[in-house]
């Protein structure tokens, strides 16, 4: 008897822990790092990248590297249509400056990124 309730209860706990869930698992790169040099995934030079950002039309008073802002950011007024249009202009200037804009998927979470995303 008192097998089979100990057996139950070690079953019954075990279907309330799911293995490795916890928030840092979507705690990602900051938006910036998921542009990188087509040739140089995982290498690309970090403030040129901003420099790159910077002349493609992000505004130079905000910190690329503090992970809050990301290319759908909505300024005061700003309608759904022209972030998307913004943000489609970035990718497109940063693109043509020779950078492929990476999932978040593709760079892993911060607690274990997979090289991609510097």
């Amino acid at each position: 008897m008192k097998t089979a309730a100990l057996i139950s209860i070690v079953f019954l706990l075990s279907g309330c822990v799911v293995a490795d869930m916890d928030s840092t698992n979507y705690e990602y790169v900051p938006y910036a790092q998921t542009y990188q040099k087509a040739d140089r995934i995982g290498h690309t030079d970090r403030q040129q990248r901003k420099e790159d950002m910077y002349s493609c039309g992000v505004d130079r008073n905000i910190n690329l590297d503090d992970g809050k802002w990301n290319g759908s950011s909505a300024k005061p007024g700003e309608t759904l249509q022209q972030v998307a249009a913004r943000d489609d202009k970035l990718k497109r200037c940063m693109q043509s400056k020779g950078y492929v804009a990476l999932g978040y998927d593709q760079c892993g979470p911060l607690k274990a990124p997979n090289g991609e995303c510097n």
